[in-house]
């Protein structure tokens, strides 16, 4: 590992005063909001410039019969706002259909053929989730036949905004909204409390939507965006829901993967749960995921846990050929400032798992794509500072589409124009990147003695949850320890159990995670600092303390 360490700059003594000032949070009010938020600090849904509009027309809608149409894309964000609509409208009392397009065959987003086929079905009513905001052609057909066209989505407006019948999106430039970092199935929850406001027209209890926020805070993480500000609020929430859920498919699919209702928090939602629910539509159609939180019979709830569960074993092992081809291929124009690797073979379904771990890896941009005879799918993902969508737009004119966020997105390129497209990318990026956004940097919260690593300590931490993006999960720094033994753990031993000794005498316990290599470099005797998580530990109805060493340096 051997990474470089980053220690902030240290202004308070106090580990929990420490934090909070890291994270820019000061004052009784601001710190009271922050580690012990309230639900009704969630920002009014009709905030958003046209969801008093959108939200008459659904009811338009349900009074009249018409048909209504939830149009999702197909990973867990999605997956969980179509989930979140049908939810609602199932207590409703409402019918409505769902359109999840197949990655394989149609792509990301609307497309004219599928919008033929819900024409076709005498549709009224669409009501797009994650997806839409670029979709110009499917707008104005939408509008030359008489469907009416609500769009919910968080993505970039690339260029001309749709035309469709209303717009609910807080990246919009236009939008009123004060919090942009909601996701696809934030955007779909905060229409959801909209609709089920008009309280004088259901006869559900009030506050029925907190039950929606186990979806929420499943699609939130799974979508790595910001848990700070009203995403933290939700997924914080969210984490609580799931704990009593009413969705019978989560609770078998929790059961599956072995997970309790104490053990949850944002590793369960983004490495648990999340990884399911995306296996379908990675490697077939995302329906499976679909038909699992909005199945009510035991049957088709258990069957489709099932089968995730297949699925997402067999992704892992697909995942892990395509990041070894992929590496090959990288090592080879490594000095580049953005790298793109492509192969005919890998499934269209993995390249942005594909490269979001070698982003990590190699501490650059990754494009990875998979190569088509006339066309070319792939994902890019980035470094910070670097906004991978505006370097896409500046070679937009060899794409046939493309869409995403700063750090994410997806795009396709006639395979014909790949080269001239990657130079066009390197030109940008020579323009943009520096050289000091590569930098594999571990930041690290705080310095702490061995005396700091207790339970007190450990439990304090559990209050900064939920864990993610902008709020991570505090990395300290402890200095002198000497190994007393060391022990290869898991199936295939690569993870390493070491026993360390504080130069006071204190016995602690840690693990390593994927350092099974390093066992050679860590024999007993040897003088280590670490960088570490706190974790509490709890077995057998006893809690202790433990460090998960994120990176350590040998002292001679």
């Amino acid at each position: 590992m051997n990474r470089t360490w980053k220690l902030k700059k240290q202004i308070e003594k106090d580990l929990f005063a420490q934090l909070l000032v890291n994270r820019g949070i000061s004052g009784e009010k601001e710190i009271s909001a922050f580690l012990n938020p309230e639900y009704d600090q969630l920002n009014d849904p009709f905030l958003f410039l046209e969801m008093r509009k959108a939200v008459d027309r659904i009811w338009k809608a349900i009074q009249k019969k018409e048909k209504i149409l939830v149009y999702s894309d197909y990973d867990a964000d999605a997956i969980t706002a179509n989930a979140v609509l049908f939810r609602m409208f199932e207590a409703l009392g409402v019918n409505v259909g769902t359109y999840i397009p197949d990655r394989f065959s149609e792509g990301y987003g609307l497309n004219l053929d599928a919008f033929e086929k819900i024409k076709e079905g005498g549709v009224n009513l669409v009501i797009t989730v994650d997806c839409g905001t670029n979709s110009v052609k499917e707008a104005e057909f939408c509008k030359a036949n008489n469907i009416d066209l609500i769009i919910t989505d968080h993505h970039e407006i690339t260029g001309e905004v749709p035309d469709a019948f209303a717009l609910i999106n807080p990246k919009n430039p236009k939008e009123k909204y004060p919090y942009h970092e909601l996701v696809g199935v934030g955007v779909a929850f905060k229409l959801a409390c909209a609709v089920l406001s008009e309280k004088e027209k259901h006869n559900l209890t009030p506050g029925w939507e907190k039950w929606l926020l186990d979806l929420v805070a499943i699609g939130t993480v799974a979508d790595c965006h910001s848990l700070i500000g009203e995403n933290r609020l939700l997924v914080k929430f969210g984490l609580k829901v799931l704990q009593k859920t009413k969705w019978l498919g989560l609770r078998l699919l929790l059961q599956l993967a072995g997970m309790t209702s104490k053990s949850l928090d944002t590793y369960t939602l983004g490495f648990i749960i999340a990884p399911r629910i995306n296996a379908a539509g990675r490697i077939e159609h995302a329906s499976s995921a679909f038909d699992l939180l909005t199945a009510n019979e035991y049957s088709e709830a258990a069957e489709a846990a099932k089968n995730l569960e297949a699925l997402n074993t067999k992704r892992q092992k697909i995942t892990e050929v395509v990041i070894s081809e992929a590496r090959e291929q990288l090592l080879l124009v490594s000095e580049r400032k953005i790298l793109l690797a492509s192969g005919a073979n890998w499934p269209k379904g993995v390249v942005g798992l594909v490269a979001g771990k070698l982003t990590e890896e190699f501490g650059k941009p990754v494009l990875v794509m998979e190569r088509g005879e006339t066309e070319s799918t792939g994902s890019a993902r980035s470094v910070a500072n670097f906004n991978i969508v505006e370097a896409l737009k500046f070679s937009s004119e060899h794409l046939v589409k493309f869409g995403g966020h700063a750090a994410a997105a997806g795009f396709t390129v006639k395979t014909e124009h790949i080269d001239v497209f990657y130079k066009n990318l390197l030109e940008f990026a020579d323009q943009n990147l520096n050289t000091e956004d590569f930098s594999k940097e571990i930041e690290i919260e705080a310095e702490v003695t061995a005396e700091d690593v207790n339970l007190k300590n450990a439990e304090m931490l559990e209050a900064f949850e939920p864990f993610g993006v902008d709020n991570p999960k505090p990395k300290l720094l402890l200095s002198g320890l000497v190994i007393k033994d060391q022990k290869l753990v898991g199936k295939e031993q690569k993870h390493l159990q070491l026993s360390l000794v504080s130069e006071a005498g204190k016995l602690l316990k840690a693990i390593a995670f994927g350092f099974g290599k390093s066992a050679p470099d860590l024999l007993p005797g040897q003088n280590i600092d670490i960088v570490f998580e706190m974790i509490k530990d709890e077995w057998n109805g006893s809690s202790n303390v433990k460090l998960r060493i994120i990176d350590y340096k040998k002292k001679i």
